[in-house]
């Protein structure tokens, strides 16, 4: 009787713990290494169709709570539970802001629950959206990434030689906590244009008024060095919105300038370069990289008389300085 009962207990034990894994690995599908191709290229359509109905789920909602604020989001508490759940389980946050944007899903001041910022400038920016029922495939993968190889649709009218289909790559990283999440969504639009550029993406170049190989010019020209490696596009300004402010009155081969120069990326460096003539009013073709860059300058105004003779001493050597560096890269 004694080893009857110990029997039973020992098989109870083992009947539990099987019940408990079956359970754990229900829970856990998506949260290991194991992730079936079938099951990465899912959630990825899920989440995209989830995120496409979201684009105007409900009305625009007035202080559903006594917050005082008027935005568009969702209408329903299971679905904002449920995107925050996409954010926390799947998506990393650069790349949850990123398809926010896509899908025009806007903060909501009251919970948090949607896009962690508000860029309503940049979704204006975003034309694509992914395209569900497009040709998805595991483009590569290894022990902690996945490259899913997707179709973009276009998503508003744009310019006719803008594509109406065009491929692009969702990126899944394993993450510390052992759970794959989408780390970046890329297309020719891609994350030189987001996740480099960010805002100053429109600046220099248009969609509405440019082509897709405008942009591959412009990315070409910009966002690899001579031999053909990925370099950075960052650029930022001063307070006055300029790149190198005091070009025009210091020399730039003080250590001080020298330095600061060094730091520049080839697309900030270029730029600088151009703003020594901007400040003379140098005339630009309409819709290139420099008429948009410049065009929205406060202080940069149109010169029928400039002369590159007018620059002074100190700006021609700068200048000389600049294209160095730039041919440096």
């Amino acid at each position: 009787m004694k080893y009857k009962l110990l029997s039973i207990f020992c098989i109870s034990l083992i009947l539990l713990f099987i019940f408990n894994a079956k359970i754990a690995a229900v829970e856990n599908k998506d949260n290991n290494s194991e992730m079936t191709d079938e099951r990465v290229i899912e959630i990825i359509k899920e989440i995209a169709d989830f995120m496409d109905s979201g684009e105007k789920i409900s009305d625009e909602v007035s202080c559903r709570e006594s917050d005082g604020y008027h935005d568009y989001y969702f209408k329903n508490q299971e679905d904002e539970e449920k995107l925050y759940k996409y954010h926390r389980d799947y998506i990393k946050d650069a790349a949850y802001d990123y398809l926010c944007e896509i899908y025009d899903i806007r903060f909501y001041r009251g919970r948090c629950t949607q896009s962690r910022t508000s860029r309503s400038d940049l979704s204006s920016s975003l034309y694509y959206k992914i395209d569900t029922n497009g040709n998805f495939h595991i483009k590569s993968r290894d022990k902690k990434s996945i490259c899913v190889q997707i179709q973009f649709v276009k998503k508003v009218i744009l310019t006719e030689n803008m594509p109406e289909i065009s491929d692009g790559e969702v990126y899944l990283e394993l993450c510390e906590d052992n759970k794959w999440r989408i780390s970046k969504v890329s297309q020719w639009f891609d994350d030189l244009a987001y996740y480099d550029l960010g805002y100053c993406m429109k600046t220099f170049f248009d969609p509405e008024y440019s082509s897709l190989s405008d942009y591959e010019k412009f990315i070409e020209k910009y966002g690899y060095d001579s031999k053909g490696n990925r370099i950075s596009m960052y650029i930022s300004t001063d307070d006055n919105d300029e790149i190198f402010q005091g070009s025009d009155t210091e020399l730039i081969s003080e250590a001080a300038n020298l330095e600061k120069l060094k730091k520049l990326s080839k697309l900030a460096a270029s730029m600088a370069r151009e703003e020594i003539y901007a400040r003379h009013g140098k005339i630009y073709p309409k819709f290139s990289t420099e008429f948009n860059y410049f065009i929205r300058k406060i202080w940069y105004e149109e010169n029928e008389n400039f002369n590159e003779n007018n620059l002074s001493d100190i700006e021609k050597e700068n200048i000389k300085i600049i294209s160095e560096y730039i041919e440096s890269f």
